[in-house]
């Protein structure tokens, strides 16, 4: 009888360890020291990396005979502005948002 009320005592305290453990990872989905309707504003610059709509733009502004784009920036507009080359000079270029290129 000792036996067992050993072996339950043992395996009801490791139970009850391993949910205290598992209830302090839980995320609250709130960061720390973030209150609800505020902004926050990053110190540093996010991330960026090519995105669809990038490459659209790219391989529009090479289908209209141009290479080497660079600075491709998208605006506010949805329209893209960058430099690309043609022959041997570069040149500003503007994709509108209905995928027109068009030199600046």
């Amino acid at each position: 009888m000792n036996r067992t009320l050993l072996a339950v005592s043992l395996v009801g305290a490791a139970v009850l360890a391993t949910s205290g453990v598992q209830a302090q990872g839980v995320p609250t989905g709130r960061e720390p020291g973030t209150e609800p309707n505020n902004v926050h504003t990053p110190t540093t610059a996010p991330n960026w990396t090519p995105t669809a709509e990038g490459a659209i733009a790219r391989q529009q502004i090479h289908d209209a005979g141009y290479n080497g784009v660079t600075l491709l920036l998208r605006n506010n507009d949805g329209s893209w502005q960058g430099q690309a080359l043609k022959g041997d000079t570069y040149y500003m270029i503007k994709v509108d948002p209905a995928g027109h290129v068009a030199q600046q």
